[in-house]
């Protein structure tokens, strides 16, 4: 799961630091998308280590909302 985290967070920098440097909005929802499913392990992650009263109750709906936003963005 590290290693996926690692790789998602790369992945996503990576992405969208080629859209500032080339003004080039064409990768965004890719990269929306990534961050949720990225914000959706950190989520998962939180909630299996700290129970329900954890940052994980936050990050699952937030990371919801933010694939279902780049699905709709494409």
């Amino acid at each position: 799961m590290k290693i996926i985290k690692i790789l998602l967070a790369l992945v996503v920098i990576a992405i969208s630091a080629y859209g500032l440097i080339t003004k080039d909005s064409l990768y965004g929802p890719i990269s929306s998308l990534l961050l949720g499913i990225f914000i959706a392990i950190i989520g998962i992650e939180e909630f299996k280590n700290k129970g329900k009263n954890s940052w994980g109750m936050f990050f699952i709906p937030v990371s919801l909302l933010v694939i279902v936003v780049a699905l709709f963005s494409f």
